[in-house]
Order: C-alpha cells, then structure tokens, then sequence
C-alpha cells in the first residue's frame, strides 16, 4: 500500500476549488463547440451524400445538439426526432404497415402514357430488410480524437 501526503494540502485544495469554475466553464464551452461540429459534420457530409442522399431534407433538418449541464456532469447531445432516421442509424428488419392510398402512374413497361393513370392502392403490409447506415455513430466515432483535443486544450488554457 501506498500513503501520500501533501504538505499544506488545504491550500492545494482552496487552489483547485477557485479553479473549480472556470475549469466547467471551459468543459462546457468545449462540449458545446463539440456538439456543433459534429452536428455540422452529420448534416453537411453524412445527410448529404457520404452516407445518405437528400431526398426532402426532412432527416437533415431534423439534426439537433444541445448541452446539459447537471451539477458536475457536462453531456452534449446530438441526436433526431425522425423515425427512419433511427431505422437508417442501426437498421431494421420487419414488417411495415402501408396506408391505401392513390397512385398516379405516368409511364407503363418504360414508356410514357398519353395521360396519367389513378390506380387505387388497397392497405397492405410490406417486408422491409433496411441496412445499417450509420450517420451519427460513424461520424462521433471519426471525430472523438479532435473533441478530445480541444476539451484538452481548453482545460490547459485555464489552468496555466
């Protein structure tokens, strides 16, 4: 077993208490610099051709990031709201349910029609196999290296 005592160890810790605020400070001002980037990241390269393409904008627009702060504990989070974007970042295999609906068909056996035709498409339920195509995961991973250099960096600003 190893005992270590410091000499004049209640200085050493009235020290680290009137550093105690500037250093969450600048851990949360990191953190939410980090959750930018990789908000930017997700929505500028993933959404929009790395991983996925754009079709609406719906998934892209609904990239958000915000930072909590509970007592000592910084978290920045990154996340969507969309279903299918859950779907598209781990995958799924099952059964979907399709709504009847009316479908508009312009072209036949590759060729255009005269006028477009109404078909009546009745409920019906559709297996669906949908691949993992990580957006979020892949571009937190990629990017963890720079969020640890910066968090890094920002402490050593304010304990210089």
């Amino acid at each position: 077993m190893v005992k270590v005592e410091f000499i004049g160890g209640d200085i050493l810790a009235a020290v680290f208490k009137a550093y105690a605020a500037d250093v969450q400070d600048a851990v949360v001002k990191s953190v939410g610099r980090s959750a930018l980037r990789l908000q930017r990241e997700v929505k500028q390269n993933r959404l929009s051709g790395q991983v996925l393409r754009v079709r609406t904008g719906n998934l892209r627009r609904s990239i958000h990031q915000r930072v909590n702060v509970s007592g000592n504990v910084v978290s920045g989070e990154v996340n969507t709201n969309v279903r299918y974007g859950i779907a598209h970042e781990y995958g799924f295999t099952g059964n979907v349910n399709v709504k009847a609906s009316l479908r508009q068909v312009k072209q036949a056996f590759g060729k255009p029609l005269k006028s477009p035709r109404y078909v009546h498409v009745r409920a019906h339920t559709r297996d669906v196999k949908l691949p993992e195509r990580s957006f979020l995961r892949s571009a937190l991973r990629d990017l963890t290296p720079k969020f640890a250099d910066d968090l890094q960096t920002s402490i050593r600003k304010v304990l210089k």
